[in-house]
């Protein structure tokens, strides 16, 4: 079958262009017809040296943001056209149009074109634009999450982005507004890709009555390697951007209450408040990659997730319990959907530094950490999500597409 995959862009810069770039090097591999249509110009140097997939680029130059630019971007006549002339070059009936992120890139004229063209779309959703103007569900100026009626007067008139004024909002609802209006998302659209039940619940209510909802996970680049022994290790690991709706905070208070080690992975606005907190037990390693990483995990006794807000999916917990690294994570994120409470993990309620506490705790004796560790890993390893194996379940569900 011919897939043509359409994303803002085709370099890495998140866990949703990589899942884009990763599925389509292993849909190219097992034989199909692989095309990549994004926005911003550029292309990774890797995928593009793979020689598989074919790559089209809408030019756009990857520059800072305007408000000009957003409304500009709200629908590309770029985007229909070049997905229109791919569609048209075999069989529409044969061919796939499957979308990642559509809002700084590539806009989403890609439904139109779909649609017009005869192809089958699926849209997956690595965030929440498909309902909420502003994409997240939180208000970043109270730090709480969103229960408005997305596009409600009330909606509008809140200013709830990290802007200092509310212009930048109504922005995004204009290009709201046109993404279900013009583009007919997600009216138009029956089949969508998702990756979690916490965003399924979060905007599920907000798609077609008839919409097909697909899960999945991302595709994780692991290799199997021994078992971390975690009661060789004391600290607790936070890998992300310490800002507020993450609320790395939270761990402090509560390690400071059991004398816990811990380490922070990452960089942001408040690495300077959290060191000010001065609790000796926490190191700031700022931001690595690669092998750093690695090394980092390895010294792990367990990887704690504390947002507060609706996180899609974070790769880094699905990694760590790949690697038998037990995982607490607060009950705002979908993370919670991939432990199995009291086995590999433990779930807490948000900002609630003795919940949290307490969960750590139990996390020191060594009879505890063993035995999720090893549970972890266990079921991790039982069905990996490896990029091979995304990829077969992409193929599933186009063939399910297919045959409908």
């Amino acid at each position: 079958m011919k897939i043509i995959i359409v994303n803002d862009n085709a370099v890495i810069s998140g866990g949703a262009t990589k899942c884009a770039l990763l599925s389509a090097e292993h849909l190219a591999a097992a034989g199909h017809e692989v095309h990549y249509v994004h926005g911003l110009e550029g292309v990774d140097p890797y995928f593009e040296g793979l020689g598989t997939i074919k790559f089209h680029s809408l030019g756009r130059p990857n520059t800072d943001m305007t408000m000009r630019k957003l409304i500009d971007l709200s629908y590309l006549d770029a985007t229909y056209n070049k997905v229109r002339e791919l569609i048209a070059l075999g069989d529409p009936k044969n061919t796939i149009v499957h979308s990642h992120l559509w809002k700084t890139g590539v806009s989403p004229s890609f439904v139109n074109a779909a649609i017009d063209g005869g192809a089958h779309l699926l849209c997956s959703f690595h965030d929440y634009h498909v309902a909420c103007p502003a994409g997240q569900f939180f208000n970043n100026q109270t730090h709480e999450i969103c229960t408005l009626e997305p596009g409600s007067a009330k909606c509008i008139m809140t200013h709830c982005t990290r802007t200092r004024t509310i212009l930048p909002k109504w922005v995004e609802v204009y290009r709201w507004s046109v993404q279900r209006g013009r583009a007919g998302l997600p009216t138009k659209v029956k089949h969508f890709g998702v990756f979690s039940q916490k965003s399924v619940d979060a905007f599920g209510k907000y798609l077609p009555s008839d919409a097909k909802l697909h899960m999945m996970h991302y595709p994780i680049q692991a290799v199997e390697a021994p078992r971390v022994d975690v009661t060789k290790n004391r600290r607790f690991v936070f890998s992300g951007r310490l800002s507020l709706e993450k609320d790395p905070s939270v761990l402090i208070r509560a390690a400071a209450k059991i004398d816990a080690e811990l380490r922070f992975l990452g960089d942001g606005p408040l690495m300077n408040q959290l060191k000010e907190m001065n609790y000796p037990k926490a190191t700031f390693a700022g931001w690595i990659k690669g092998d750093e990483i690695l090394a980092e995990m390895e010294q792990a006794r367990a990887m704690a997730i504390t947002s507060i807000w609706y996180e899609v999916n974070p790769l880094a917990p699905i990694e760590a319990l790949g690697k038998g690294i037990p995982v607490i994570a607060s009950d705002c994120t979908s993370t919670l959907y991939e432990i199995e409470e009291g086995v590999t993990g433990f779930g807490f309620k948000h900002q609630n530094e003795a919940d949290l506490a307490e969960k750590m705790s139990l996390l020191l004796d060594d009879n505890t950490a063993d035995r999720m560790s090893k549970a972890a890993y266990d079921k991790f390893w039982a069905k990996p999500p490896t990029a091979e194996n995304h990829a077969k379940r992409l193929i599933e569900i186009y063939e399910e597409m297919l045959a409908g």
